[in-house]
């Protein structure tokens, strides 16, 4: 028989779901969502009835909740349960140490084979998880765009006539490359570290930083064109190409994605850039990332010799489309998750990412 889809309830009805939940003990709250077949609607509205309470078992029972959607296919919800795991950190610890079983989780699941079964299946994806990984933020397209005005075309036109009267002498290359420069130094962390780093999520969080302000400055300066290629490619392949339930990384691919489609983009190949990554004096990064980014790009010509004769119309068009076009293809294709180690001395292993 064919499963029909569940009818949605009633504004009303859901505006008494809240209600009810916010009277509802933390164990109850868990216990209704599994005493039959969860339904992600009656999840959903007794996670958000759990944020608001403080204490270990609300925490608890809010990452076991969101886990559920997550690994059910809420996307939103997976980068929700990134940013609660890090709560259950200390606790993991402790219980592995202790070899105890805290009692915040013991209320929680002794009572239901599935709220057990769903706590150990959180606590060995919590466990085995990238602890360098920060949320995955939605999609440009799933944010809604706010569009402001701040001047119209009268005032355009008054701001110009104003701008002819007032005589500035500077050169604004050198002045562009200045301002490039001298953010460029606030990411370079004190010696031994290097600026291209993914030891801990705070090295990752500065290399994005980074990226942004290389982006930034994309249009004017080449160089700065090329570090954003070159950092886009380097989050990709210091990132695990797998995140949680074995699904491929989002931001991995999205970084991959964005790299490749602007290296494509790039009028030369980006020799200023590859400096960073040549073990010359400057404090770029460690023996091991050039060999990695070269790879991908190795991989890539690789991928684009085979697939311009399986697929030519992909490379009809303007330069950026065709570019777009193959980054996305790429980052589609199985190669792409696991890039061969093509530079790698026979003998050799690589440290884990």
């Amino acid at each position: 028989m064919e499963h029909q889809p569940r009818p949605r309830p009633s504004p009303e009805a859901i505006a008494r779901l809240r209600v009810e939940a916010s009277t509802l003990d933390v164990e109850d709250l868990v216990d209704l969502c599994y005493a039959k077949e969860p339904d992600d609607l009656r999840v959903g509205i007794y996670l958000e009835a759990l944020r608001g309470r403080s204490g270990e078992k609300a925490q608890v029972a809010a990452c076991l909740l969101c886990f559920d959607l997550a690994r059910r296919g809420d996307e939103r919800r997976e980068g929700e349960l990134q940013m609660l795991l890090p709560t259950l950190d200390g606790l993991l610890r402790e219980e592995d140490e202790l070899g105890l079983e805290r009692e915040s989780v013991r209320v929680l699941i002794e009572t239901s084979a599935v709220v057990a079964q769903l706590w150990e299946s959180l606590r060995a994806d919590a466990l085995r998880r990238d602890r360098r990984a920060m949320p995955v933020l939605p999609d440009e397209h799933d944010i809604d765009a706010i569009e402001v005005d701040l001047f119209d075309e009268d005032e355009f036109a008054e701001l110009a006539l104003e701008l002819e009267d007032i005589d500035i002498a500077l050169d604004l290359d050198e002045e562009v490359h200045h301002a490039f420069e001298a953010g460029l130094n606030t990411f370079i962390p004190a010696q031994p570290r290097f600026l291209y780093a993914a030891n801990d999520a705070e090295d990752l969080e500065r290399v994005e930083h980074l990226r942004a302000h290389c982006a930034s400055f994309a249009g004017k300066l080449s160089i700065a064109a090329e570090m954003e290629v070159m950092t886009e490619l380097y989050v990709a392949t210091h990132t695990r190409a797998q995140g949680l339930f074995g699904r491929r990384n989002r931001r991995r691919d999205r970084a991959l994605r964005s790299g490749v489609a602007a290296l494509l983009k790039l009028p030369s190949p980006p020799t200023e850039a590859v400096a960073w990554f040549e073990g010359t004096d400057l404090p770029g990064s460690d023996a091991y990332a050039w060999p990695k980014l070269a790879e991908v790009m190795l991989d890539l010509m690789s991928f684009v010799g085979n697939d311009i004769e399986a697929n030519p119309r992909r490379y009809e068009g303007s330069p950026n489309d065709v570019a777009d076009a193959i980054a996305e293809a790429y980052v589609a294709g199985d190669s792409s998750a696991a890039v061969k180690t093509r530079l790698l001395p026979e003998g050799e292993r690589r440290r884990r990412r």
